[in-house]
């Protein structure tokens, strides 16, 4: 059978790679967090790109917002000794000592070229492992024992990444290097950057947290470089890499403060400075000069987001009441006093909900297709390659980017599972290029780096992949492969496959379940009170309830009119949903069964005992000439049943939400581990940026005492690990969840926290069959 062939609607942008840069840590952590984000800021998209202290990559605060960042690279850096001498000074002339050299000449050479030897220290070391480890979870610039990038050195040009000065178009200012030497200087450097030029100026600590405050539209940079050029930019804005920040699926940004003085509230703020609109990171406890600048910030009818990732909840409180009480003017009238701007929230609470990426000018949502074949397991796979190009302001030998493609009816979360095979054909190579999911798409590398013969084309240099864009299901299957545990379909994922499969889509099948033809399937069930419709327009055999035409009128709506219902009962007919046929009984037996329309001739055999029978009037029911009657489906009919229209009402209300559009939903599973299944799973949804689970029940608790119900959300949330879902759905028909599951949940929360184990988000999903209200459960309660 040839395979269905469909085009995939894409849009393509081209972007410079996103750099996790690990750095050195010590007691002098911020000086090597300066000379780290000095090195980042000479590298094309350092913009989007963030210096991590090496002890703070595996802190709770931290897990979340790495995750959601997606770096292409994440690499150690690596000081030069040159840069050791500056942190801590005679760490050259002590090695020039040491040598038996009398000629000063020699002796001066020998520095100079000691200076760019690379400085590997344990702690530098440490920081290699710790860039190591970081890069596989995040499953980044690495395949098999293949690093592409494998660090980040003060001296010497890589030839994976490109510098940003080959692409800037006008002159780049930065932080005097040398003068980022306390938290609060980084404070501001975080910013703009830091480069290596000389300065004379003193600055005070204040000044510096002001700055802080206002970022890039601080006037110290200037002051740094008074002979700078009107168009001088600085060097980690976007504009200075020919680039603009694309943010999607992002509330409205306001302003997100961290406050602490430790290198991981720096890690922190670096993080989401890439995620949130507008960051600042106030390290000191006295921040009265900063205060009249940060309460001006952004749109006062936005709550300000406070956080910290070394102070405790109470703790950050209190420093930023006593912020606001120190204020310096008043805007606001007395009797608003009480209202205060701002929320404290634990760095785990904070809203990392969708995506932001930088790009290239002019190379972004730019329209293209492909032709794709539809695999049997739903999965698409390009029939060509998209022809390779350079994006304008480019050039192939000098620059290296990112190619990423998004599919508008094909979304794939970012996991980490999503690389190399699970996203190439099977007639490509895996090491033409690197390839994973991110971006709410596919992005690869640029660049072949397979093999390139001398004096290639330009076609035979750039990559050119076939791609694969998994279904659900296989998403699903290598999630779970890789954190060795199984997944088959459960009884109730059958059912609402094969279901599906006869309406065509999930779609149709969500749709089902909202129509008016869902009650009315539901008469076919063998406990329904069937009273109220016509005598002998209904039929309780052996094996199944039948319905007549006549049955079908009497199942009164107001929105579903006759002529509607003719036409949907047609459909279901022609669909296999339902099938037409007589009730005929047997002149050898007392028995009456269904015989659908395709086995009805003059002449039958009774389904009981086999005898022949010919169709003559005491055959049939009711007396006088046959009626047509309709059979569901018996698959259909189990899921109707089940109350199979609660998972499915409730995907469809989530795929109305703004951050579940586009979504790919796959019925429900089995999760086994050794083989023995340990929870099931209704229905999973992926989008753009996350893998959801989902619960969905008719009643407001799940089964069972206390202990009982704690053991069934702790088996949802380890499902919810074991394939690296963001978060789980719980739906219920009911108006609101029972006050006693909420408290269960927060509790078990609350424990996988302390215990520093995965905590996946919960959503709570309430009035499925009448007014669906999706709230967000926090230990504090729901919002």
């Amino acid at each position: 059978m040839s395979e269905q062939l469909t085009f995939l609607p894409l849009s393509y942008a081209a972007r410079p790679p996103r750099l996790v840069v690990v750095a050195p840590q010590n007691e002098d952590w911020v000086r090597w967090s300066a000379a780290a984000l000095a090195r980042l800021s000479r590298v094309w998209g350092c913009s989007g790109s963030v210096v991590l202290p090496a002890g703070t990559v595996e802190h709770p605060a931290l897990q979340r917002g790495l995750a959601r960042l997606q770096p292409d690279q994440v690499v150690p850096y690596v000081p030069s000794v040159g840069t050791a001498d500056e942190i801590i000074p005679g760490l050259i002339d002590a090695a020039l000592d040491r040598q038996s050299i009398d000629d000063a000449g020699v002796l001066e050479q020998f520095g100079l070229s000691l200076r760019k030897n690379p400085w590997t220290p344990d702690y530098v070391q440490a920081a290699q492992e710790v860039a190591t480890a970081l890069r596989s979870r995040l499953a980044a610039n690495q395949r098999e024992e293949f690093v592409h990038v494998q660090h980040l050195f003060d001296v010497g040009d890589s030839q994976s990444l490109t510098e940003l000065e080959s692409v800037a178009v006008a002159p780049l200012l930065g932080v005097p290097k040398a003068l980022v030497t306390t938290a609060a200087s980084l404070a501001y450097a975080m910013h703009v950057g830091a480069q290596e030029c000389p300065s004379e100026k003193t600055v005070e600590a204040g000044r510096w947290l002001q700055a802080a405050v206002q970022g890039s539209e601080s006037p110290l940079l200037k002051e740094f470089h008074p002979e700078a050029a009107p168009d001088a930019l600085a060097m980690m804005s976007h504009e200075a890499g020919l680039c603009i920040p694309v943010r999607r699926g992002f509330r409205r940004g306001a302003t997100t403060v961290v406050l602490g003085e430790g290198p991981e509230d720096f890690a922190l703020a670096q993080v989401l400075r890439q995620l949130h609109v507008t960051v600042v990171w106030l390290p000191a406890e006295e921040l009265s000069l900063a205060s009249m600048w940060l309460f001006q910030l952004g749109n006062r009818n936005d709550q300000m987001t406070v956080t910290s990732a070394s102070l405790d909840q109470p703790e950050v409180q209190r420093r930023i009441n006593e912020l606001w009480d120190k204020r310096g003017y008043r805007m606001i009238e007395p009797a608003e006093e009480e209202k205060l701007p701002y929320t404290v929230l634990d760095p785990q609470d904070l809203d990392f909900h969708g995506r932001s990426m930088v790009v290239l000018q002019t190379a972004w949502d730019q329209p293209t297709s492909l032709p794709a074949a539809v695999m049997p397991d739903g999965s698409l796979e390009t029939a060509l390659a998209l022809a390779a190009e350079v994006p304008p302001g480019l050039d192939p030998v000098k620059h290296r980017w990112q190619v990423t493609l998004t599919c508008a009816d094909h979304p794939l979360p970012p996991l980490a599972p999503l690389t190399g095979a699970a996203l190439i054909t099977s007639d490509q190579s895996l090491w033409q290029t690197f390839v994973r999911a991110a971006d709410g798409g596919i992005t690869y590398w640029s660049h072949r780096f397979d093999f390139v013969a001398s004096g290639a084309s330009l076609a035979g240099t750039l990559a050119a992949p076939k791609l694969r864009w998994p279904s659900i299901g296989n998403i699903l299957e290598r999630a779970t492969a890789a954190t060795e545990t199984r997944l088959r379909p459960s009884a109730a994922g059958k059912r609402a496959a094969i279901t599906e499969r006869l309406l065509g889509s999930r779609k149709a099948l969500e749709a089902l379940a909202a129509s008016p033809g869902w009650p009315l399937l539901r008469r076919f069930l063998p406990d329904d009170a069937r009273k109220d419709l016509p005598q002998g327009s209904w039929w309780k055999l052996k094996s199944a309830v039948v319905l007549s035409w006549e049955a079908v009128v009497a199942q009164e709506h107001a929105e579903w009119d006759a002529p509607a219902r003719r036409a949907q009962i047609d459909e279901w007919t022609r669909q296999g949903v339902l099938r037409r046929g007589l009730v005929l009984g047997c002149g050898h037996c007392p028995i009456f069964e269904f015989y659908p329309l395709a086995e009805i001739s003059q002449d039958y055999r009774c389904r009981r005992c086999g005898g022949a029978n010919s169709l003559v009037q005491e055959r049939w029911k009711p007396f006088g000439e046959p009626s047509w009657f309709f059979d569901l489906h018996p698959a259909v009919l189990e899921l109707v049943a089940n109350d199979g229209d609660v998972p499915l009402l409730a995907t469809q209300y989530l795929r109305t939400q703004p951050w579940a559009r586009p979504a790919l939903v796959g019925e429900e599973f089995e999760l086994l581990r050794d083989g023995n299944p340990f929870v099931e799973i209704d229905f999973a949804l992926a989008t753009n940026d996350e893998l959801w689970l989902g619960e969905a029940k008719k009643g407001n608790k799940f089964d069972g005492n206390r202990k009982e119900q704690q053991r069934e959300i702790y088996k949802l949330f380890e499902g919810c690990s074991a394939v690296g879902a963001t978060g789980l759905v719980l739906a219920t028909a009911q108006p609101a969840w029972s006050a006693e599951l909420i408290g269960i949940i927060q509790d078990e929360l609350r424990g996988r926290r302390q215990g520093h184990k995965d905590a996946p988000e919960v959503r709570l999903l309430a009035g499925l069959r009448e007014g669906p209200r999706l709230t967000s459960l926090s230990l504090g309660g729901t919002s």
